[in-house]
């Protein structure tokens, strides 16, 4: 994964970097969210789980989730502390979904630390 740093004003990302690495057969990072201390939140589609990672690109935390294929990590509620997952049901094995019944829905956890809002779309 790489990463970029970004001035609002110019909305052109600069200085590209690699940020963090996986290669396991379910490692396929998908969306992901930035909370307030720069920690980035990103799904594992194929991998059951949601990372959270440091700013320098260090695994802080993981967290299963009820479903093997997560697939965006946002944050809301009033006070941004609530992670939301969303998780994919769509052609997946018979066997997975007996396993894994909840594959499809919408989870929530609350966080320690605060996601940031989501910038408005200026065009």
């Amino acid at each position: 994964m790489r990463a970029y740093d970004y001035d609002a004003g110019d909305a052109l990302p600069a200085h590209g970097r690699v940020f963090t690495q996986w290669h396991g057969e379910t490692e396929r990072p998908d969306g992901g969210a930035v909370d307030s201390a720069g920690n980035y939140w990103i799904a594992f589609y194929r991998g059951g789980k949601v990372l959270q990672i440091s700013p320098r690109g260090e695994t802080i935390a993981e967290y299963a989730v009820p479903a093997m294929c997560p697939t965006m990590c946002a944050f809301g509620g009033a006070d941004l502390r609530t992670l939301y997952v969303t998780t994919a049901r769509q052609m997946r094995e018979a066997d997975e979904l007996a396993r894994l019944p909840q594959s499809g829905g919408i989870f929530a956890m609350r966080v320690d630390v605060p996601g940031l809002p989501e910038p408005r779309f200026r065009g």
